[in-house]
């Protein structure tokens, strides 16, 4: 496969994320739609994040593990991970911290907001590989 072809898989795990997974109009909106994911199961959950195994697919078949690629694995992971426990001390009715002033104030999340984090990411995977 030719780095054209990953990119555009990676593009293509990105926008459905973007529109499948990141749906919402508020926090708390985009909250509900993640416990929605999460009721269905950890496995299920997971799946529904296809870009970061697309970014460690891309990593191991390049044999390309440089800072950019690493960040990003790093950073995915990290919103996955953040994503979960949330939805986990929500699941327990566990004290949310700082969550819950957000989920209180019922933050707009706009979508050019949520596309800037998707082209964020894309760039990134671009910049590693096509150089």
């Amino acid at each position: 496969m030719t780095f054209q072809v990953i990119f555009i898989i990676y593009i293509s795990c990105e926008l459905f994320e973007l529109f499948y997974v990141q749906k919402g109009e508020t926090v708390s909106s985009y909250i509900l739609n993640l416990s929605r994911l999460y009721e269905r199961g950890i496995v299920y959950f997971l799946c529904m994040h296809p870009s970061f195994y697309a970014a460690i697919f891309a990593a191991i078949y390049f044999n390309n593990f440089s800072f950019l690629i690493m960040l990003l694995i790093i950073l995915k992971a990290s919103d996955i991970i953040l994503k979960l426990i949330l939805l986990d001390k929500i699941a327990k009715a566990e004290p949310l911290g700082i969550f819950a002033q957000m989920l209180e104030r019922d933050i707009p999340l706009n979508f050019p907001l949520k596309a800037a984090v998707t082209l964020f990411y894309a760039v990134i995977f671009y910049i590693n590989f096509a150089a």
